[in-house]
């Protein structure tokens, strides 16, 4: 009986301790691994890694998020990134760690900034995901001959438009590039301008405009 205590109080008395040591304390070995990883480029890598390490824990770390965020960052996924770098400070971090964590929150504002007026400003010949009408195409020029009505027309010839479908699926910026006369180009536009909303374009996932060019045949 005295043997099986003894044996029962070794076995306890590493448990206890690895129970008195803090989450920082316990992941320092898998920290140590995981930025290895991301020094190779191993990012993907580095956050199963990561995920590992939380698994263990009673709570994930300052230190944690630090190489999540600067992973998620590698991989373009900067609103993720800035999302964990902002964990950081509900945990205990050194002041070291703390210079880098708000070195980290400052690029990733500046670049989510200016990822976002580029996607303000530019207009994309060909997105990753075209705009489109509801319905398609051929519902588009079914809406537009039904809506460009003439009366008793005895002509019939072919416009060319120029138009930007805008980030809300509205058409602006119309312009003709090759017309018949006057009147008939302004009815074009006129028609246009009241098209219902299209399907936005998408880059990167995010909304964007696109400017797009299509021909035109009306009677007139």
């Amino acid at each position: 009986m005295k043997i099986l205590l003894v044996i029962l109080t070794v076995i306890a008395l590493p448990l206890k301790t690895l129970a008195q040591l803090t989450p920082e304390e316990i992941s320092k070995d898998y920290i140590h691994y995981a930025y290895e990883l991301l020094e190779q480029e191993e990012f993907d890598k580095a956050l199963i890694k990561t995920d590992e390490i939380i698994a263990l824990l009673p709570r994930t770390t300052s230190e944690i998020q630090y190489i999540r965020s600067l992973a998620h960052h590698h991989l373009n996924l900067n609103d993720i990134a800035k999302t964990e770098v902002m964990e950081m400070y509900n945990y205990p971090m050194t002041e070291e760690l703390r210079m880098h964590a708000n070195e980290l929150s400052m690029l990733l504002d500046h670049e989510m900034k200016t990822a976002s007026a580029e996607d303000t400003d530019t207009i994309y010949a060909m997105p990753e995901t075209s705009a489109s009408y509801p319905g398609g195409m051929g519902e588009f020029y079914s809406w537009f001959h039904a809506t460009f009505e003439v009366n008793k027309p005895t002509q019939k010839g072919k416009v060319f438009v120029e138009f930007i479908v805008n980030k809300y699926g509205k058409l602006e910026e119309i312009k003709i590039l090759k017309g018949i006369e006057s009147n008939v180009d302004n009815k074009v536009i006129s028609v246009l301008k009241s098209s219902p909303k299209w399907m936005i374009a998408q880059q990167s996932g995010r909304p964007v405009q696109q400017k797009m060019v299509l021909p035109f045949t009306v009677e007139y």
